[in-house]
């Protein structure tokens, strides 16, 4: 199987997988190294056409799975392919296969909707003065308001503001009545009830009966409402919020923060009013400023002295922690109050449980040029399916676009374009078992009926199920789910994976989506098979989702994660490469192979893996995307995709005479540095232009804009054209860099080239003068001879 079908698979299905053919022996399997695992996107929209709909349901009366185009069919009765049982056959009402016994993918319509329509609750930082308060508190709010303009006319919206303290602000009443909470405290649920009054029987949940605004009874509608009533009512609010007044020392003091108090309330605020309906969907907006420096959850003391944790700090109280358990001796080199960073933790946690119940996602927009708790919030966010967009400011573009972008709709429906209150399962037949999913995401508890399903080795994330819940996916949600080999029957020749994903649609209707994938099943001498359809990126993009996971859920450290990835890769190359020992020379993969080292190279020394730089809420941030995303662009964030324009080559005409104004992809390393040429690079988080010293020059000559050299004016817009195609289809936005050979940003292109050609190879030549890279890093080259040394070693 080429790449081209792993990703036809994709379009259509949704899946990839690491092997598409599997040994039949268990062995045979663990043989291999790296774990069958598949990333699987629910609400994949990649193919072009429609997806089957359809009203007809059909599941086997014993195990609950859907017919689907593997079945064993006679006549009249179709054969389960999980567990065997033997089910009617019922044909659709023109006598036809039902359509879920046609496709791989396939919906279907539930003709249940929700209760309620999907909320949102907007969490907003009022801690702005001086120059902020003039440029990004302005900006932000009106991004705020025109948001409002993007909900549905159904959708319930309620405001709550923070600084010092926490307000609940009222929708129904035109003297700005709030009510307002300590933030220096940390409410459970009876107490929250009793401040704000909403004891039992004071919300009346009716459900689908009574209008909406009767549902939640008078206290409660005081609070949340369909935007349609109240729109000019919380415009109103946005645009007269009051910043957080509490005095302080401008130069030796930070603002008094309190958002983790603000996060509190607001999930006991929805626990309240929304107990008694069960699940529903919605997203609580989440907007900060800064570090919370107040109450529970706050990172670090509101004096400005008070430094802000690192990786550093984390990394050695970790060891000292551990130290400390074994009776070692321990560190007391400590700039930071390490104790905040796991009370936030814990906090954080116990927020995250009351969103689960409610099925409701908390989503950050981070608008600070400094930390704010990332580091410590991030749980809330993964575990309810949120997403995260972090600039400098709340008046970058950045943060405008890709605010607006959140609240794109569907061009065919007209409806967001995302999904609420979703659980997915996977159903696997005996030959297989569920580890575990790596993703935003959590694990449900396993039916009883479902356990014969599970695997019992150690679990690879939220493990030991074989169901999750996932309050918000997007098309672009990706969830990495590993698989246990085992022993197959001789006869058998293929093994099923179905994947059953229930959601709330915009429009409020529950739908089932159900993708049923074949794996192929081939005798154990036959390794030409396994190599056919092995796929090189989803392998390492499920590689890199474990590495993530073991980092912040584990206590370890990048080094032995790096250790471990050597380890594996090594292993794997002397599994599948042809070498004679001792013969260095002999080492030899076939093209099917010879990537996934490469791949591994740019993986070990990521932002992901390796923090040097970084600093944590920057770390959680990009590692939260990469659990996000589908195997393409967890690639490029892994080993980003750099494209060059030759000025020699730029509008040559070919043979057939057709003009070539395409770029070439060229190697991420140092070679591909020219002079008279320009560099496109894309790491998903930033896209960078570079010019060459010679370019660079003629551009600001001032060449491009003189009479004849219409041909460098177009050579010079052409990367631009590309780079502003990729913008229009990311989230969030990335970072777009202009820069020249030499100039200062330029270290980000740098950074990520393979240094084939650095000072440490070429130490008598200075960089300025000629394209070595300034930098002792292992290149690419001596990590491959390396391999190759160990593997071919007697």
């Amino acid at each position: 199987m080429s790449d081209t079908l792993f990703e036809a698979r994709e379009d259509i299905d949704g899946v990839r997988c690491t092997w598409n053919t599997l040994p039949r022996s268990k062995l045979q399997h663990e043989r291999n190294i790296i774990p069958m695992a598949t990333m699987y996107t629910p609400l994949n929209n990649k193919n072009e056409e429609e997806i089957p709909r359809s009203d007809q349901m059909i599941l086997c009366r014993q195990c609950q799975s859907f017919i689907n185009p593997y079945v064993v069919k006679t006549h009249d009765i179709w054969m389960c392919s999980y567990c065997g049982f033997s089910n009617r056959l019922e044909l659709d009402p023109s006598g036809n296969l039902p359509i879920g016994a046609q496709y791989s993918t396939v919906e279907y319509s539930t003709g249940k909707f929700s209760n309620l329509p999907p909320i949102f609750l907007y969490v907003i930082d009022t801690c702005f003065e001086v120059e902020d308060l003039e440029d990004a508190y302005a900006s932000l709010k009106e991004s705020l308001v025109v948001s409002l303009s993007l909900l549905p006319e159904n959708a319930l919206v309620g405001v709550i503001s923070y600084g010092k303290n926490v307000q609940i602000h009222n929708l129904t009443s035109t003297s700005s009545i709030n009510h307002t909470f300590n933030g220096a405290k940390e409410y459970n649920l009876d107490q929250f009830k009793k401040a704000l009054g909403l004891l039992d029987g004071t919300v009346r949940n009716q459900g689908k009966s009574g209008d909406i605004t009767d549902i939640f009874g008078k206290l409660g509608k005081q609070f949340l409402q369909p935007v349609s009533i109240v729109e000019y009512e919380v415009t109103n609010i946005f645009e007269t919020l009051v910043t957080n007044t509490f005095p302080r020392l401008n130069r030796k003091e930070r603002p008094y923060r309190a958002t983790g108090c603000a996060i509190n309330i607001a999930s006991l605020f929805l626990t309240s009013l929304l107990g008694n309906f069960g699940a529903t969907g919605g997203h609580i907006l989440t907007f900060v400023g800064g570090a919370c420096t107040y109450g529970p959850g706050k990172i670090v003391g509101n004096q400005l002295r008070e430094p802000l944790r690192s990786h550093h700090d984390i990394e050695t109280s970790r060891q000292s922690t551990f130290a400390k358990n074994m009776k070692l001796p321990q560190s007391t080199n400590f700039t930071v109050d390490y104790s905040l960073v796991l009370k936030a933790k814990t906090f954080y946690k116990s927020i995250t449980q009351y969103l689960l119940k409610l099925g409701i996602s908390c989503s950050y927009f981070i608008g600070s040029y400094d930390q704010v708790g990332l580091y410590e919030m991030d749980e809330v966010c993964r575990k309810s399916g949120g997403i995260i967009i972090m600039s400098d400011s709340f008046n970058t573009s950045i943060f405008k676009q890709s605010f607006m972008k959140f609240f794109q709709k569907n061009p065919q429906t007209g409806y967001l374009d995302f999904a609420l209150n979703a659980t997915l399962e996977v159903k696997v037949q005996s030959d297989l078992k569920v580890q575990g999913l790596i993703g935003n995401a959590i694990g449900l508890p396993v039916n009883q009926k479902n356990t014969n399903l599970v695997s019992q080795k150690p679990p690879k994330g939220e493990g030991k199920t074989n169901s999750w819940k996932l309050c918000h996916i997007n098309p672009q949600s990706t969830f990495a789910i590993y698989f246990e080999k085992m022993d197959s029957s001789i006869s058998t020749t293929t093994t099923l994976i179905q994947y059953i994903t229930h959601y709330q649609h915009a429009s409020g209707e529950f739908i089932l989506r159900v993708s049923t994938v074949p794996i192929n099943i081939v005798p154990d001498n036959e390794i030409a098979r396994l190599e056919m359809e092995f796929d090189q990126e989803a392998a390492v993009v499920s590689i890199a989702r474990d590495a993530i996971y073991r980092l912040e859920n584990e206590n370890i450290n990048h080094v032995e994660i790096v250790k471990e990835i050597d380890k594996n890769t090594i292993d794997f190359c002397k599994r599948f490469a042809q070498y004679t020992k001792g013969v260095v020379s002999s080492f030899m993969l076939s093209s099917k192979f010879a990537f996934l080292p490469h791949f591994v190279f740019h993986l070990r020394r990521s932002p992901f893996i390796n923090v040097f730089n970084n600093s944590p809420d920057e770390s959680s941030f990009i590692r939260h995307v990469l659990m996000h995303e589908d195997s393409n662009n967890s690639l490029v964030m892994i080993q980003p995709t750099l494209l060059s324009y030759d000025i020699d080559k730029f509008g040559a005409q070919d043979e057939e005479g057709n003009t070539n104004n395409e770029p070439e992809p060229v190697l991420l390393d140092s070679v591909s540095l020219t002079k008279n040429g320009i560099l496109l690079l894309d790491t998903f988080f930033q896209i960078l232009i570079y010019h060459g010293e010679q370019v660079a020059s003629w551009r600001k000559a001032g060449y491009h804009e003189m009479e004849g050299y219409e041909h460098f004016k177009e050579f010079l817009e052409a990367p631009k054209k590309e780079a502003l195609s990729i913008l229009m289809d990311r989230f969030p936005l990335p970072r777009f860099i202009d820069c020249d050979e030499g100039g200062s940003q330029a270290r980000f292109l740098m950074a990520k080239l393979n240094p084939s050609s650095s000072y440490s190879t070429n130490p008598n030549i200075f960089y300025g003068n000629q394209l070595d890279v300034l930098t002792d890093d292992l290149s690419m080259q001596s990590f491959m001879d390396h391999i190759q040394r160990v593997v071919t070693a007697k």
